[in-house]
């Protein structure tokens, strides 16, 4: 009897405590519901940074010309600045542009580039006496060729106390253009007295280059995308761009050239997108094609930059697209 009386009490008293709250806690039931998986929110799609063209003129009143891309027939001009004899622009990762002209000399703005801007930097290129095409690497060295035997380096950052840092000499008699390809080859159109070439130099740019065998073509400045070199040439009638198939090597030649739209085109460069952009000295336009390119390419877009007329007629001698 005692041992009973002892079990229903602690039985009440193990009762009470769960009434009261106490130690005893309530199953959980299941409901057969999922709570819902949160919305992950979405990431911004980074706003594009525009590209800009810039257009040397190399006119009387010589002149660098900013515009907005995408061009069209009836862009116009962001700004403009005087820049006598104007022969050579190029636009580093950062946005400086850099600025040559016919007699050898350089000038560096400092971006934001604006119709106001003045050099913060102004050295020559060595001891050239023109300029040729200028490119920077993704480093922002300077590779300036000199119309000359030779494309200077300047090794970052710029300043007015620049000097080249080393120069590439070999193979070359006048060095018009420069460009890296996919790999980092440095590309030169290089002019003899008789026919033009393609000389490709590998890192670190100190030995022989590659060289194509000579075409019936004065070759000026040249461009390249992932799969194509492009080269002006002022020869015949009107002049020509020549398109080469990459990689570069010594058995290569023209694939074919495009003439629809050109009057003696001095300058050419792609945009982000893979649009050809070319610079005609004999009429101040800018033609743009589409790709794929081929020998019946037609400009989608024809933009007059300027007037050919005296006495400040507008000769465009450089293209670049940068920031």
């Amino acid at each position: 009897m005692l041992r009973r009386s002892l079990v229903l009490v602690a039985f009440a008293a193990l009762a009470a405590a769960g009434c009261n709250g106490g130690g005893a806690t309530s199953p959980v039931v299941n409901t057969g519901t999922t709570a819902p998986t949160p919305t992950p929110t979405p990431t911004p799609t980074p706003t594009p940074v525009p590209q800009h063209l810039y257009i040397g003129s190399a006119g009387a009143s010589g002149a660098v010309t900013q515009y907005t891309l995408p061009l069209t027939a009836g862009s116009t001009a962001n700004f403009s600045f005087s820049a006598a004899a104007t022969i050579a622009v190029a636009v580093d990762p950062n946005g400086n542009l850099a600025v040559g002209d016919n007699v050898g000399h350089i000038k560096i703005f400092t971006a934001p580039v604006s119709g106001t801007s003045t050099p913060s930097a102004s050295f020559n290129n060595g001891t050239a006496s023109s300029n040729g095409q200028f490119v920077f690497n993704s480093a922002g060295d300077l590779y300036a060729a000199t119309f000359g035997a030779s494309v200077n380096v300047f090794t970052h950052p710029l300043s007015s106390a620049s000097t080249p840092s080393s120069s590439i000499t070999t193979g070359l008699t006048f060095s018009s253009g420069v460009g890296f390809d996919a790999a980092g080859d440095l590309i030169v159109s290089n002019v003899t007295s008789t026919t033009s070439n393609v000389a490709l130099y590998a890192p670190p740019f100190s030995g022989a280059p590659v060289t194509t065998t000579g075409v019936s073509q004065a070759y000026r400045k040249l461009a390249l995308s992932a799969t194509q070199l492009v080269v002006c040439s002022v020869t015949g009638a009107a002049g020509q761009v020549d398109v080469y198939t990459l990689p570069i090597t010594a058995a290569s030649a023209p694939a074919f050239s495009i003439s629809n739209g050109v009057k003696f085109p001095e300058a050419v460069a792609f945009d982000s997108a893979g649009n050809l952009y070319v610079g005609n000295e004999g009429n101040a336009t800018v033609t743009v094609y589409a790709p794929p390119f081929s020998a019946a390419s037609a400009p989608t877009v024809t933009l007059t930059a300027g007037s050919i007329s005296p006495p400040n007629p507008f000769a465009i001698f450089a293209l670049a697209i940068g920031k």
